[in-house]
């Protein structure tokens, strides 16, 4: 486990393993999971090689608590894409890193109170995938919402992108739990 002060990043890994760690090389693209949770903390989940999968996410999780600066949540950005492909996926365990991280059982019960955006980060770009949470079927990407910003981008661009999608999906996420929680209610009652 890493521990960082002066950034509250969190790293946990699981032991090193011959079958399971991976020398990184240069890639066409990485992809990333960062959750964000009711605080505005970010959880980051990198990617990696997968027999079963082609790619997934890798047992490796980085948070940053919040409040931090632009300059510190572009920084943690980096450090989750700079984890992709230093180990495989363990294809060999059917839970999700993110379930393992929550204590939840099933990935729409895991990623409930979670709002998922996906980057990915190529040689020119990086795309930016904000998702929408459907109580029933978990993250839903939103392809008409996808932003792209240059690679290298300017300082504060990522961060003006990630902040947006925190501001926009975040609270929607909320209020479109409260109505699903409202509507279950009323059929609980309907049936009584």
């Amino acid at each position: 486990m890493f521990f960082s002060i002066k950034y509250d990043i969190i790293c946990l890994t699981a032991l090193p393993n011959s079958k399971t760690d991976v020398i990184t090389t240069e890639r066409e693209f990485y992809t990333i999971s960062v959750y964000v949770d009711k605080d505005e903390n970010l959880i980051g989940i990198p990617c990696g090689e997968s027999e079963q999968y082609g790619i997934a996410d890798i047992d490796t999780v980085l948070v940053l608590k919040a409040p931090y600066t632009e300059e510190q949540a572009e920084q943690f950005i980096e450090q989750v894409f700079d984890a992709c492909y230093t180990k495989k996926h363990n294809d060999a365990n059917p839970v999700s890193t993110i379930e393992r991280y929550t204590k939840k059982k099933g990935f729409v019960a895991a990623t409930s109170e979670l709002t998922l955006i996906s980057l990915v980060k190529t040689k020119n770009t990086y795309s930016i995938m904000p998702t929408f949470n459907d109580y029933e079927k978990g993250p839903l990407c939103i392809d008409d919402d996808e932003r792209t910003l240059a690679n290298p981008y300017k300082p504060g661009e990522m961060f003006e992108q990630i902040n947006d999608i925190i501001m926009v999906y975040l609270k929607a996420n909320a209020f479109y739990k409260e109505i699903a929680m409202a509507e279950e209610n009323k059929k609980t009652k309907e049936n009584r």
